[in-house]
């Protein structure tokens, strides 16, 4: 029976874990955040405009935070590019790209009319700058608009107001959409798939379904936050006015584009309406998002899991306090882990010894009922409570350590606190350890990871052991299934981890070492 539970543990996670073997290959870093010992005293600075030559009607204009590089464009008056100080890009000591959008029509707070009857997406705004804050204004036949950009000097977060004039001597409706999020970058260009958009609708967490090319998803209903999201980093839209709902759709390179439709609005004859939006954009990490506040932490989701992964996170964090090191945490996770659940690994290990036991009189029963199951099965059940053996012990150290190893998953593939951290020749214990080889082989392409490698060797010595504490107690049969299981097995667990996060590998190595320790010693003590 637990060879069948393993093989569908296995089998199990597999299918949750299945979709990273179709993820690229991640290229192997050593990124590290960037100082942030003047970050938040650093005076905001207005960089004068640029022309690029590649857009000669375009203008653009940075300007400097201690958090944020920011390139306005008059364009929409709109964001166009956005880097992070306190993060390196890849194999760079410059600032991390964040956001880079290439068409204007997708700048991060770029407007257009609903109608259609205006531009106001493509249109020209001018610039009117003074320290903190950079308002562009836009006139057309109907309305004067301002974009007014609050820059903070200390977090991640932008305030955007944005006021709408009526012009004429008539009432005007006015109803347009904002661009919440887009340009978001990652590794290359296949990680795009690692991309994902969510919202708050209705005070409600909600998924936005990633469109076809050329196709458009909506969400309706009252919008409290939209999030585009990379695998470290968010680009989250607060709005503060009514809106009907939010959007998705896939440009034309497959880069995904996430907007909030705005509730259509009358102003009257020289009347101003105005709307406040909050733009949040930087690492996934729960204390930068609560700080920002309007309760965007629940955008970062950790799966059905995510109790166990947070509290994970905490004794990971705990652990680096004494150690200083991400690897050296997890194995002390593991240590840790380990330690808790031995009481029910001794007494799984003991209720095995005791099931070996009953094996000759299990056969017997099985000879005398074979024609009878229902029977049998209430022999067995009798035998069972008889010598006080719970045939399920032996699956429980198993069953728990599957919450946690999902959980130890999400937490790794998605903290910031783990981009980048390094141990032993491992460069990224968040990613594979993607070790560069001078040839190129079928499947593995021309890097090669180690841990999982070890990690099938460790559990081949545990088979061995289980194999040998069954003792003479099983029979020729069994004892062939045991050897096929033997191969079988640790060759199963290497291919679903080989592209597994290194940390994960590394806590089920040393969770695996740890096991065999327990079990050589409980078999030296049954001796």
């Amino acid at each position: 029976m637990e060879k069948k539970l393993i093989i569908a543990i296995a089998l199990s996670i597999l299918v949750i874990v299945s979709f990273q073997y179709f993820m690229p290959k991640p290229i192997p870093t050593a990124v590290a955040p960037a100082t942030q010992e003047t970050a938040a005293n650093k005076p905001i600075e207005i960089i004068p405009p640029v022309e690029p030559k590649n857009l000669p009607e375009e203008k653009t204009t940075e300007a400097l935070t201690g958090k944020y590089i920011l390139t306005f464009s008059n364009i929409g008056g709109s964001i166009k590019e956005i880097k992070l100080l306190d993060y390196k890009g890849l194999d760079s000591k410059e600032p991390l790209t964040l956001v880079n959008v290439i068409d204007p029509k997708e700048y991060i707070c770029n407007i257009s009319d609903v109608k259609g009857a205006q531009v106001l997406d493509l249109a020209g705004y001018s610039l009117k700058g003074d320290g903190a804050e950079i308002t562009y204004v836009l006139f057309t036949k109907d309305f004067e608009i301002r974009k007014k950009y609050i820059l903070r000097k200390s977090n991640y977060g932008i305030d955007l107001e944005i006021s709408i004039k009526n012009l004429t001597s008539s009432p005007k409706e006015f109803a347009y959409n904002i661009i919440g999020g887009a340009g978001l970058t990652e590794r290359n260009a296949q990680d795009k798939r690692l991309i994902e958009a969510s919202s708050n609708i209705g005070g409600k967490l909600a998924g936005i379904k990633r469109p076809r090319q050329g196709g458009r998803t909506t969400n309706m209903g009252m919008v409290g936050w939209e999030a585009l999201k990379n695998k470290y980093f968010s680009v989250i839209l607060k709005p503060f006015t009514q809106t009907q709902g939010n959007f998705a759709y896939e440009d034309m390179d497959g880069n995904l584009v996430i907007g909030l439709e705005i509730e259509k609005t009358v102003i009257q004859p020289g009347a101003t309406v105005g709307h406040k939006y909050s733009l949040y954009a930087g690492p996934s990490n729960i204390p930068d998002l609560k700080q920002f506040g309007y309760g965007v932490e629940e955008s970062v989701n950790y799966g059905f899991f995510g109790g166990i992964s947070k509290l994970l996170i905490a004794v990971l964090k705990m652990c680096y306090m004494l150690v200083h090191n991400w690897g050296l945490s997890i194995i002390l996770l593991s240590v840790l882990l380990n330690v808790i659940l031995f009481p029910l690994t001794m007494k799984s290990f003991k209720s095995m010894q005791k099931m070996q036991e009953l094996h000759p009189q299990m056969e017997k029963l099985k000879v005398q009922y074979k024609d009878q199951p229902q029977k049998l099965n209430k022999e067995i059940m009798e035998l069972y409570k008889k010598y006080n053996i719970n045939p399920f012990s032996g699956c429980l150290p198993i069953l728990l350590q599957m919450p946690i190893f999902i959980a130890l998953y999400q937490a790794l593939m998605k903290s910031i606190e783990l981009r980048n951290a390094g141990f032993l020749w491992i460069r990224d214990l968040s990613s594979p350890e993607a070790i560069p080889i001078p040839i190129s082989f079928p499947i593995i392409g021309n890097t090669i990871n180690i841990l999982p490698l070890i990690m099938v060797g460790t559990m081949v010595v545990q088979q061995k052991i289980s194999t040998a504490s069954a003792g003479s107690a099983i029979t020729d049969e069994q004892k062939q299934q045991q050897k096929i299981m033997l191969i079988i097995m640790p060759i199963m667990f290497g291919f679903i981890f080989y592209n597994m996060p290194s940390g994960l590998v590394l806590y089920w190595v040393v969770n695996t070492i740890l096991t065999i320790v327990e079990q050589a010693s409980l078999l030296r003590k049954e001796a």
